[in-house]
């Protein structure tokens, strides 16, 4: 039964086959060859390639464009401690206060501080002398005098004596006086006498004059 079924399925396809055929030719003049009838459709290897390609394409593209895009991380912002913006300043602390010596402040801190910390001045302090808001800098001396004992050593010390002790010395006036201790306090102690010189108004016939009544 089967095979009968099979055989009139064949017939059938090749009698539609023929009349396609027929009216490929009546519409075209051209008869399709005999080898061609009934065959599936063919596609052109480049073409394929292309298509191929075209596909692939397509796919990375998609690809990328669904892919979440990454978010750059927040930099943490550094917040230095404590300890790393803060620094120390040693100073020497002599002369008129009740604990001489070494002292260890913060940065900033003032000779009041350092004097405060060396116990205070003594009753026979000469507290004039003495520019209790200047600010510390590291590794210098405070030396806090006597009262009288510039002038009972017979010389004016230069790089302690207060303003008032400075205007005994010939050539020197209020407004040079208060130079000299202001240049002191920025640049530090003078080394010799003739370094008094550094100072604006001071010209060497002034340092000759205190050469025998200054001292450094």
């Amino acid at each position: 039964m089967s095979d009968a079924t099979d055989a009139v399925s064949a017939r059938w396809r090749e009698g539609l086959t023929r009349s396609a055929a027929r009216a490929y030719e009546a519409a075209h003049g051209n008869p399709i060859p005999e080898q061609r009838r009934g065959s599936r459709w063919k596609v052109e290897p480049r073409l394929a390639v292309t298509l191929a390609l075209v596909v692939g394409l397509l796919s990375i593209m998609t690809y990328w464009s669904l892919r979440p895009t990454p978010v750059a991380p927040v930099p943490l912002a550094v917040v230095p401690s404590v300890g790393s913006v803060t620094s120390d300043v040693v100073v020497h602390v002599a002369g008129a206060v009740h604990q001489p010596g070494l002292v260890t402040l913060n940065t900033g801190a003032r000779v009041a501080d350092a004097v405060d910390v060396a116990g205070g001045m003594t009753a026979s302090a000469d507290t004039s002398s003495v520019n209790l808001a200047r600010t510390l800098v590291d590794g210098e001396q405070i030396y806090v005098p006597e009262v009288g004992e510039a002038l009972e050593s017979g010389k004016i010390n230069l790089n302690r004596a207060g303003p008032t002790e400075l205007e005994a010395l010939p050539g020197i006036g209020p407004a040079l006086a208060a130079r000299i201790v202001a240049d002191r306090e920025t640049n530090g102690p003078f080394a010799t006498v003739s370094e008094l010189s550094r100072v604006s108004g001071v010209g060497p016939a002034v340092v000759e004059k205190i050469a025998s009544l200054a001292t450094v």
